[in-house]
């Protein structure tokens, strides 16, 4: 069978949204038609189709959506791939074609000058072969109002329908500065992340100082939570405890977050730390350049399974970047370097583990942890 590789076109749409459906059977019907009748472009899908089939032509095999989103790290813009429907025909797996899928988009993502890209995985073995590497836990709260003490209290609210987002605008663009990565909302994201959530029998409520994203089922799960003072945190919360009743609350959260000190530790209360989002450092040299000015004098021997043209010694000095054949202060492979850069974990721990990272020199300080990251999707 020869098989071909690209971007799809709008005339794959349905086999894309049948192949979607078939692999992703938890999604309901309200979120499927809300992905591809108003948000998916095919030209950000890569798909595998067979090319040379006489009976059936042009069968999807495996895909993967490209979904572009733009980011704040470090205080820039990067225009980056949010990476979300990896599938394979289940008659066609195990044929290595998602393997080879995931190459050709490294490549494509490379030359097009893509510095970085993100994914929540489902199973983080797969990507950790390809140079994606976690960045960020979330922590999820799961707890009941009524164990709280505090007293149910009716919280001035306003649920929003798409084209009330601006709302939401203010009070994110300012939750968002304390975080190092975060997604750079405009009104059609706000607009979008509504009209999502409202998919899938989600909510999003406006209170003083602040909105919340939540499902409403069995228990309440609370996907999204941003507030500008603690009096918006407290509003948040007693707006859930309102509508909670007897139903456990599920709340997802940064890591870094202040909820935890509000609910005490019970048996039937739970904590679990969740490993959320991957990155993939797609050019190595520039975001070494970006990040020149916090990593000071430096020599960073690189290895890039995938990418080879990232295979290289960077020298780091005065904040510029440049190749060199000096011995290295550190040798890292582009996962630990991605999970080290964006804060996730220390040098010292990765050369631990890792044979691929080995400290040269006695000292390296950036960064600080914990760089806090915040890129709360669900998609």
């Amino acid at each position: 069978m020869n098989n071909e590789i690209r971007f799809l076109s709008e005339f794959e749409k349905s086999s894309v949204r049948d192949l979607w459906e078939r692999t992703f059977k938890e999604d309901g019907k309200g979120f499927v038609d809300h992905y591809f009748d108003v948000y998916k472009d095919m030209t950000e899908v890569v798909g595998m189709v067979n090319v040379d089939d006489e009976v059936s032509p042009n069968v999807l095999l495996c895909m993967l959506h490209m979904n572009p989103y733009q980011v704040m790290w470090q205080g820039q813009l990067y225009d980056t791939s949010y990476v979300v429907g990896v599938a394979t025909d289940e008659n066609h797996r195990r044929k290595g074609y998602m393997r080879d899928i995931l190459k050709w988009t490294l490549r494509n993502r490379y030359e097009a000058g893509e510095v970085f890209s993100l994914l929540m995985p489902i199973d983080s073995r797969y990507y950790d072969q390809f140079g994606y590497g976690f960045v960020q836990d979330v922590m999820i709260y799961k707890f009941y109002y009524k164990n709280l003490g505090r007293p149910i209290r009716e919280v001035p609210c306003k649920e929003l329908k798409p084209r009330e987002a601006i709302e939401m605008l203010a009070p994110y663009n300012h939750y968002k500065r304390q975080f190092n990565l975060s997604h750079n909302r405009g009104m059609r994201a706000c607009d979008m992340l509504v009209a999502e959530a409202n998919s899938e029998g989600g909510k999003v409520v406006a209170v003083p100082e602040g909105y919340v994203v939540y499902y409403p089922s069995e228990s309440i799960f609370v996907r999204e939570c941003v507030y500008t003072s603690s009096e918006g945190l407290y509003n948040i919360l007693d707006y859930i405890g309102s509508i909670a009743g007897d139903k456990k609350i599920e709340w997802q959260m940064p890591l870094e977050n202040p909820l935890g000190h509000l609910i005490p530790h019970m048996t039937n209360h739970e904590r679990v730390r969740k490993p959320f989002m991957m990155v993939r450092i797609n050019r190595v040299h520039e975001m070494l350049e970006d990040m020149a000015g916090v990593l000071g004098d430096l020599v960073i021997k690189v290895s890039d399974g995938q990418l080879f043209e990232n295979n290289s010694t960077y020298k780091l000095s005065g904040g510029s970047v440049t190749k060199t054949d000096v011995d290295p202060d550190l040798t890292i492979d582009v996962e630990s370097l991605a999970q080290w850069l964006f804060g996730y974990e220390s040098l010292e721990t990765l050369a631990f583990v890792r044979t691929t990272v080995t400290i040269h020199r006695d000292v390296i300080y950036y960064p600080e942890l914990p760089v806090l990251n915040y890129f709360n999707e669900f998609v």
